[in-house]
């Protein structure tokens, strides 16, 4: 199948739906605008693909007046995007079926011991670091299932070991289903990571699951969302003594940190950041299950907060003092050049904001392809650049984000 197949159309599509929206609630534009609390020059120019909404603070905003969700305005559409995105959402079938037969406790055999299921485990994080959502999928159905049948049988010690598995597993399968656009889905395998951190009851896999939890949940429980990573934090407290457990505490105030920025509340967002760093001058650049807290990572987190709190004037002043190369993940070092793209482009650079977006891009195809905030901010500079006068770049990315 020819490439050009799999691209959507040349529409800006936050701006088209919410206007799709709006029309079908009946609501004239100056009444979303003053529910959402933006200008309607602002909301007007956004329907007509002339501006992006690149905080999501504002996105959710819009979403509530509208009385829909989030993922209603952003979520792509459900056809593939490039073949490798395609051979991934195949994938997704079996996942939701694996994990309906994880929750109604099916009695399955286990065609795996524990030093295979170990192993085959470990092969995940890797594929999650890289992005690689398409190898990824095919190997989570029957390693949650022969995972689910271990947490079941043998010694207490074996069954412990079963259920640390699980916890990772579910951890990887959350993220890959959330960036393949099933939020639902990616619930549910948040709480069965949930489920199987309860039942073993250590405080660093109780915090990786609720961490996991957190991130499966939709962008408008943002308020919602910052209340539990501060009361997952503060359940670990006590544990900090231990090295894993430090990590994620760290990475649950960065949850609270961001969260906060979202719903406008810049002094709790600098007290977790604040936290957050206190951690990392005792634990240092982190490995806990792929988690990759540390100095470096919370420079990343720092890029995002800026750009929600529409100060993207700042990223390149915060990004000049990390060394991305720090963090053995080619998925996290992207997310951090999308980031620092959509500031350059809120701060007026776009010249380095295509520069960024293409090294993410480099890092992590999969992941940034897929990207609605990079295939709208994209759209957004090449608007500005008018498409004849875009330069080749700008309009190669664009083609490989589906902008055009």
């Amino acid at each position: 199948m020819a490439r050009e197949s799999y691209l959507p159309d040349d529409r800006p599509i936050v701006g088209e739906r919410i206007r799709t929206w709006r029309r079908y609630r009946g609501m004239p534009l100056k009444t979303l605008a003053g529910l959402a609390g933006i200008s309607v020059g602002l909301l007007s120019e956004v329907e007509n693909g002339k501006r992006i909404l690149d905080r999501r603070s504002q996105l959710t905003a819009v979403a509530t007046a509208l009385q829909v969700s989030t993922a209603d305005l952003t979520d792509q559409p459900g056809a593939p995007l490039f073949p490798e995105h395609a051979a991934a959402l195949a994938t997704v079938p079996a996942v939701r079926s694996a994990l309906v037969l994880l929750a109604l406790d099916d009695e399955h055999t286990a065609g795996r011991d524990l030093a295979a299921l170990r192993r085959d485990t470990d092969a995940l994080q890797p594929l999650r670091a890289a992005a690689r959502y398409d190898k990824l999928g095919p190997l989570l159905p029957d390693l949650l299932r022969d995972l689910g049948a271990r947490c079941r049988t043998g010694t207490a010690a074996q069954r412990r070991d079963a259920l640390r598995l699980m916890v990772r597993a579910t951890y990887c399968a959350t993220y890959t289903l959330k960036y393949l656009g099933h939020r639902d889905l990616a619930m549910t395998a948040a709480e069965a990571c949930g489920r199987a951190a309860t039942e073993l009851a250590e405080p660093a896999y109780l915090g990786l699951a609720a961490f996991t939890r957190l991130h499966s949940l939709p962008p408008e429980t943002k308020a919602l969302t910052g209340r539990l990573a501060g009361e997952a934090a503060d359940r670990l407290q006590p544990h900090l003594a231990d090295a894993d457990t430090a990590q994620v505490y760290g990475m649950l105030h960065l949850s609270a940190a961001f969260a906060a920025a979202v719903t406008e509340r810049a002094d709790d967002t600098h007290a977790h950041l604040a936290e957050a760093d206190a951690v990392a001058t005792r634990t240092g650049e982190g490995e806990f299950a792929g988690l990759c807290f540390g100095p470096t990572n919370i420079g990343f987190w720092r890029v995002a907060i800026a750009v929600e709190l529409g100060e993207g004037g700042r990223v390149d002043e915060i990004a000049r003092q990390i060394r991305p190369e720090v963090v053995d993940s080619a998925s996290r070092r992207a997310s951090f050049f999308a980031d620092l793209g959509r500031g350059y482009a809120q701060g007026g650079t776009d010249d380095r904001a295509v520069e960024a977006f293409c090294v993410a891009e480099r890092l992590a195809p999969q992941r940034i392809r897929a990207s609605t905030a990079v295939r709208e901010t994209v759209g957004d500079i090449l608007r500005r650049a008018r498409r004849e006068a875009g330069g080749q770049q700008l309009r190669a990315l664009a083609r490989r984000v589906g902008v055009v």
